[in-house]
């Protein structure tokens, strides 16, 4: 008679293999079996999900599956339904519920487990109510200012969250779950500059800074380091500044430029965590402009820059990738041409880098972008989402991930990666 081994004894390299050709919903079993199989398997393969624009009238959030190449649907407890979705970083969804200014409820929402983690209220930032005076009619209050969201953990019990905000885009606001209210990081950039993308690195909190000012694009790349007291924690706050701005020289126009082409117009960077390293990854976009004659006076001399711009349309052009090392107060980059068999994602949501799935295509940047022209000039109703992938090798551009139109502002498409061994079950 043959004797078999505890069933919950397996031994590593077994549990690792079975584990690896389980579907997403056999994995949940598994990790749900007992302790012994889940302290034994490997780390999950990178998971990576499109969050598709959630109607606020809808019971479930829906996401395409990028490797497995199917639509993903998760009920919404009651108490989710009807909010707002402000991003999300390492399987946790930034949720905000309630949409009068005084009734904002914050949560981190885990749409696997429906785990709901609620967060210090807005209303403990001094100048939050001061900043919803340019709220649109029918958002939620939080969706007018908050648009970038970044967690230092999986672990919603141990983790930092900082938000970034669009109409004062000079300060962060860093918490933990367990905090009463929000600590407020500003005064550290001057009047020009704001931040961009962000990203916790070795456990500390990298942040790419901008400038609006051309004068000050035209510097060198500049790194500080500045120390954040969060309760009895502190936070190295790294601040690395854009690179050299783009030409944004005008390469075509009509015969009466009214309408002119730029190159390299604008550029965003973003941080990526790939082997072990911080990449920076910048877009660069090329614009058209569509300019008002009815207020130009040819005669007087007035350019192009008195001229009131009817229409404006972003459109990625290229990618640049550096690997970048900080020692000490020095920062140190270097230009990278290919990345291997890893693909990059970036965008709205987890910037991130996956390897080993075969039905994504290597050495490449996917990314998305959400541009609400409505925002900066009521003229504009245009919601432009640009959404492809870039091949590093030959720089060509493929845009072949859909772009859904809505009449509903603030509905953005987010990268996901879901944390399965890392959740709080509900």
């Amino acid at each position: 008679m043959t004797v078999h081994g505890p069933w919950n004894q397996l031994p590593n390299d077994i549990g690792s293999s079975i584990f690896e050709l389980l579907d997403l919903e056999d994995r949940l079993r598994f990790d749900l079996v007992c302790k012994q199989w889940r302290s034994n398997i490997k780390r999950t393969p990178q998971l990576l999900w499109l969050m598709l624009p959630y109607d606020r009238n809808s019971q479930y959030l829906s996401f395409f599956d990028m490797c497995e190449g199917k639509i993903r649907k998760f009920n919404l407890p009651g108490s989710a339904q009807g909010g707002w979705f402000s991003g999300c970083s390492k399987g946790w969804l930034f949720l905000v519920t309630g949409m009068d200014v005084d009734d904002l409820r914050i949560f981190l929402f885990d749409p696997i487990s429906r785990s709901q983690i609620p967060l210090p209220p807005l209303s403990t930032i001094s100048s939050f109510k001061h900043s919803f005076t340019a709220r649109h009619p029918g958002w939620n209050p939080a969706a007018c200012i908050i648009n970038g969201v970044e967690i230092s953990s999986s672990d919603a019990s141990q983790c930092i969250v900082v938000v970034k905000f669009s109409i004062n885009n000079r300060i962060l606001a860093l918490c933990r779950p367990q905090d009463e209210r929000w600590t407020i990081v500003e005064g550290l950039l001057g009047d020009e500059y704001y931040y961009g993308n962000f990203s916790f690195f070795d456990g500390d909190l990298y942040a790419c800074i901008l400038s609006s000012d051309e004068e000050n694009n035209n510097q060198d790349p500049c790194f500080q380091t500045h120390s954040i007291t969060l309760g009895s924690q502190r936070v190295n706050l790294k601040l690395i500044s854009s690179t050299r701005p783009p030409t944004n020289l005008i390469f075509a126009a009509d015969a009466g430029e009214s309408i002119l082409y730029y190159k390299d117009s604008f550029r965003w960077p973003y941080l990526v965590e790939s082997n072990g390293q911080l990449l920076v990854v910048t877009q660069i976009y090329d614009r058209i402009m569509d300019l008002d004659d009815s207020d130009s006076d040819s005669d007087n001399g007035n350019d192009n820059g008195d001229r009131t711009s009817l229409f404006m349309y972003f459109q990625a052009a290229t990618f640049q990738v550096k690997k970048i090392q900080t020692i000490g107060d020095t920062l140190h980059t270097t230009v990278l041409t290919g990345v291997g068999n890893q693909s990059l994602f970036v965008g709205a949501g987890d910037c991130l880098a996956v390897k080993n799935c075969d039905k994504l295509d290597k050495n490449c940047i996917y990314f998305l972008h959400d541009m609400d022209y409505s925002l900066h000039k009521q003229d504009y109703p245009l919601i432009s989402r640009e959404a492809g992938v870039y091949y590093l090798e030959d720089g060509r551009i493929q845009r072949c991930l859909p772009s859904i139109t809505t009449q509903n502002h603030c509905l953005y498409m987010y990268w996901f990666s879901p944390n399965i061994k890392s959740r709080v079950l509900g």
